[in-house]
């Protein structure tokens, strides 16, 4: 190539340099010319070292001095040398490149051709590219951490039902630690579970289609006497066919949320119950008191201390709680409380057991009822008249069996009725409710009355 033949290097997308074996520039190029910002006649005849800053051009000394002492071509690159020429973009950014550096056999004289290659947008399109890995990175860590330590079950199975994947949540599920879930059969590990679960798979697999909200339940090694609630979420994993390659399970347990929600829809229905059962009690009493009331005082007195008994007995219902049971002394002593106040007239002993709380409510109402007709018409009438309530607990021949013993004395001749009042039959009605057995005697002495009653729940007195 000739002198004149140079300038064909000014159609090359790309520097290029021209040096003699005295390191003078010899040709410089348009390219070169644009991107350092220095025209060809500030180069032409300079040596390449003094034109260009030192920091940045020692590489390339090395490589051109090795090039036209021994003929051998050096390549400096960006990513390892960093820049070599001051190169600079239309945008005023620098201009990353490469370096490559031949001999050229010109007549007597070597020459030596610098090439510069401008790999700014190689390099920045791969800068991107380790960007983007280094965000997948770190979000497919992150979606690991939150599969790993999600408060939910999570899971992934093949077709043969091995597990793929399972996270932390759903292992303690199982009662298994992780490793020993992968590669091995769902059923293996959970046999109970597998059929009502091993059909909902298949239809995932089969059909492509999620499964979401079911309910499963089953035992687990966690607990295998114990059956456990779950609501699962199945959804397939697709290949790039299309084709199923797995099914994923999002399984939250809610074993305890279905406990309390049938707790609630028993308190709700019990509820219901009782207050339908508390307005028919009050309907009963104020028709009875208005029955037997000689004035409208007489009825207010009456049928307030009903209301009293009646609201005293509610609060038993309430105070048992979860335990559904009310202590004997305390279901009485409520019921008789009115009476308790004037000296020794009423007298209790009562052992230290419990009773269903329904008995010791309707209890409570009974007994006020006998109290208060003791108070109009038996032993309470007179000032020298006693009651004796004696309780005991039998715990032999099986059931335990409450027997109460309503006693008078002291008052006004008994005979007995034409007819029972009303908490007679009361009484009477609460003791048929509770299966228990009653005996009325009108001794002249005072009434005695005896009410057995069986206590499947309540325990023999200490």
């Amino acid at each position: 190539m000739g002198v004149a033949d140079f300038s064909l290097l000014d159609s090359l997308d790309s520097g290029a340099v021209v040096l003699d074996s005295g390191y003078a520039v010899r040709y410089w190029n348009d390219w070169m010319a644009h991107a350092a910002l220095i025209a060809p006649q500030d180069m032409l005849g300079r040596t390449l070292w003094d034109a260009l800053p030192k920091g940045t051009t020692h590489r390339l000394r090395d490589v051109v001095e090795d090039c036209f002492a021994h003929g051998i071509p050096g390549r400096l690159t960006a990513s390892i040398h960093g820049s070599i020429f001051p190169l600079l973009l239309s945008n005023g950014r620098s201009l990353r490149h490469d370096v490559v550096v031949r001999r050229l056999a010109q007549g007597p004289e070597p020459l030596c051709l610098i090439q510069v290659h401008d790999i700014t947008a190689r390099w920045e399109a791969q800068e991107a590219l380790h960007r983007n890995e280094l965000r997948i990175r770190a979000q497919l860590t992150e979606i690991e951490a939150i599969y790993r330590t999600a408060p939910i079950g999570l899971g992934l199975f093949d077709r043969d039902m091995r597990f793929l994947r399972i996270n932390e949540a759903l292992a303690n599920m199982n009662g298994v630690p992780v490793d020993e879930h992968l590669g091995r059969c769902a059923w293996d590990i959970l046999p109970a579970l597998r059929p009502v679960a091993e059909p909902m798979f298949m239809k995932v697999f089969e059909t492509g289609e999620p499964l979401l909200g079911v309910e499963i339940r089953g035992a687990t090694p966690r607990a295998p006497t114990v059956e456990r609630i779950w609501t699962e979420d199945l959804y397939p994993l697709k290949g790039a066919d299309g084709a199923v390659v797995a099914v994923g399970v999002i399984a939250r347990e809610v074993t305890e949320q279905r406990r309390l929600e049938d707790r609630e829809r028993l308190l709700a229905s019990e509820l219901h119950h009782r207050v339908k059962n508390l307005f028919v009690m009050v309907r009963a009493l104020a028709g009875q008191t208005a029955r037997g009331a000689g004035t409208v005082p007489d009825f207010l007195r009456i049928f307030e201390g009903r209301l009293s008994a009646l609201a005293a007995a509610q609060e038993m219902l309430v105070l048992a709680g979860e335990t559904g049971v009310v202590s004997l002394r305390q279901a009485l002593h409520t019921a008789l409380a009115p009476f308790l106040g004037d000296g020794d007239r009423v007298i209790l002993d009562i052992p230290d057991a419990d009773l269903p709380s329904k008995l010791a409510a309707d209890l409570a109402v009974a007994l006020h009822e006998l109290a208060t007709n003791a108070t109009k018409y038996g032993a309470l009438a007179e000032q020298a008249g006693q009651i004796a309530l004696t309780a005991r607990v039998d715990g032999l021949g099986g059931v335990p069996e409450l027997t109460l013993e309503w006693s008078e004395t002291g008052g006004p001749a008994v005979r007995r009725p034409d007819c029972n009042g009303f908490g007679t039959r009361l009484l009477a009605s609460i003791v048929e409710g509770h299966n228990g057995r009653m005996e009325m005697d009108w001794l002249p002495a005072g009434v005695v009355c005896t009410i057995r009653f069986p206590l499947d729940r309540a325990p023999v007195p200490e």
